[in-house]
C-alpha cells in the first residue's frame, strides 16, 4: 500500500492551487512572498510538501496524517537493493511499472537467499556496472582497502597487514588494540557474531556503571520496528514520519510522563525529540530471555545500539566506525563462501565502508574505560 499526506484543510487550499485545481488562496500564516516561493519551487519540482517547506512551514504544520494513494507512480528508485529479498522485489514490481535499483554486489545478500541478490538474474543490457565508486571524499584510504578485497589472492592476514601499513601514514585508518567505550555511545561496534554483540553491549554497560534493571540517559538504541495493530495505522505512520523506522539510531533520554513511554532523541530527524510507547530489549550473555527495562503493551521496539551485527549495519553510515576484527578472523577461518566471494571479505567490505571519515580496526578482546560519564 502506498500512502500520500493528508493535509490540514487550511494548507490543502495551497496544494489545490499549486496543482492547478483552485485559485490562489489567502493564508493568514503566510505572506504573499512565501506563496510566491512555494509556487516557484513547484514549477521546478512537482512536490507539494517541498513547496510548503520552501514557504517556511514544517511538516507538522500542514500534515495531519496519511491516506491511501490511489494514483499510480511511474518510477521507483530503490537504494541498497542488495538488501532486497525476492518477495520484496516482486511487491515493488507490482507497484512500479519501472524500477531503478542501486546496489553493490560486494555487500551482503539477504540472509535467506544463499548469497544471491535480486539483480543477479537481470539480463546484462539492463545492468550498468560502476567499477570505482567515490563514496568517501578527499581520496580516503578506506576506499583503497575496500577495493583491495576484490583481489582473490588476498588473505585475512594480508588484509590486516595492509591496514597496519596504511595506519602508519594516515590517521583516517587506526589499528586499535581495544574497543573505545565512549565511541560506542555515538556509533556501534560492528561484529559478525551475535554472541560477540551481546558481550560487547554488556561490557559497555558495565564500563558506564549502568544499573542492571534500568537504562541510563545517553545509552544508544536501535529501532527494531513498530509493534502496532492495523487499527493504529495512523499512529504507526506518525512514528515513522518522526524517524522511528527499523534501523534508526536513537539516544535514550529518560522515562516519559506516562507508564511505558520513553523520551528519545532520533538521530538525524528534523524534529529529533520524541516521546513514544517503547519496548526496549537488552539481551544478556548466556541468557535466552532479554532484560526489558521498558515494556509498553505496544509501540516502538528497540535493541541496544552499542554494538550491532554487520548485516544489520548495512545501509547505515557513521563518521567513525569501530570494526571488531577478531570476529572477521573467525569468519575467515570458517571458510564460508557466498556467491563466489569469501564471507569474511563481504563482511569486511560492508563493515569498513560504514565509516565516512575514520576507520578503527580493533584487534583485541579489550575495552577501554570511559573518561567521562554518558551524556545526552
Amino acid at each position: 500500500i502506498l500512502y500520500t499526506p493528508l493535509y490540514d484543510p487550511e494548507y490543502e487550499r495551497i496544494a489545490e492551487w499549486l496543482v492547478g485545481n483552485a485559485d490562489r488562496p489567502e493564508i493568514e500564516a503566510l505572506t504573499d512572498t512565501a506563496l510566491d516561493r512555494a509556487f516557484a519551487f513547484f514549477q521546478q519540482a512537482k512536490s507539494v510538501p517541498g513547496a510548503l517547506a520552501v514557504a517556511g512551514l514544517k511538516g507538522s504544520d500542514f500534515i495531519l496524517g496519511w491516506k491511501r494513494r490511489e494514483d499510480p507512480l511511474d518510477i521507483g528508485f530503490i537504494d541498497e537493493a542488495s538488501m532486497l529479498d525476492k518477495k520484496q522485489f516482486e511487491d515493488l514490481e507490482e507497484i512500479f511499472p519501472t524500477l531503478l535499483l542501486f546496489g553493490d554486489p560486494a555487500q551482503l545478500a539477504p540472509v535467506n537467499q544463499s548469497g544471491s541478490m535480486v539483480f543477479d538474474d537481470l539480463p546484462e543490457p539492463r545492468k550498468l556496472t560502476l567499477h570505482r565508486v567515490h563514496r568517501q571524499d578527499l581520496d580516503n584510504p578506506i576506499l583503497d582497502l575496500a577495493h583491495a578485497l576484490a583481489d582473490e589472492n588476498l588473505t585475512f592476514e594480508g588484509f590486516e597487514r595492509m591496514i597496519e601499513d596504511i595506519s602508519a601514514k594516515d590517521d583516517r585508518v587506526i589499528l586499535a588494540p581495544r574497543v573505545e567505550a565512549e565511541m560506542m555511545a555515538r556509533s556501534p561496534v560492528l561484529v559478525w557474531r551475535n554472541a560477540t554483540r551481546i558481550r560487547l553491549i554488556h561490557a559497555f554497560r558495565a564500563a558506564f556503571d549502568a544499573p542492571p534493571d534500568a537504562l541510563l540517559p545517553g545509552e544508544p538504541l536501535i529501532c527494531d520496528g513498530i509493534e502496532l495493530p492495523l487499527k493504529h495505522r495512523k499512529k504507526r505512520l506518525d512514528l515513522e514520519a518522526r524517524g522511528l523506522i527499523k534501523g534508526a539510531q536513537v539516544v535514550y533520554l529518560g522515562p516519559g510522563r506516562r507508564s511505558g513511554f520513553s523520551r528519545l532523541h532520533v538521530v538525524g530527524a528534523p524534529e529529533p525529540q520524541v516521546s513514544a510507547a517503547s519496548i526496549i530489549k537488552i539481551e544478556l550473555p548466556d541468557e535466552d530471555e532479554p532484560f526489558i527495562p521498558f515494556a509498553a503493551n505496544m509501540g516502538a521496539t528497540f535493541l541496544h545500539g552499542a554494538a550491532v551485527t554487520i548485516h544489520k549495519a548495512q545501509g547505515s553510515q557513521w563518521p567513525e566506525v569501530q570494526v571488531f576484527a577478531p570476529d572477521l578472523y573467525a569468519a575467515s577461518r570458517a571458510g564460508r563462501v557466498e556467491a563466489g566471494l569469501p564471507l569474511w571479505k563481504r563482511l569486511a567490505y560492508v563493515a569498513i565502508t560504514r565509516a565516512e571519515e575514520r576507520l578503527h580496526w580493533v584487534t583485541r578482546y579489550r575495552l577501554a574505560k570511559p573518561a567521562e560519564p554518558l551524556s545526552t
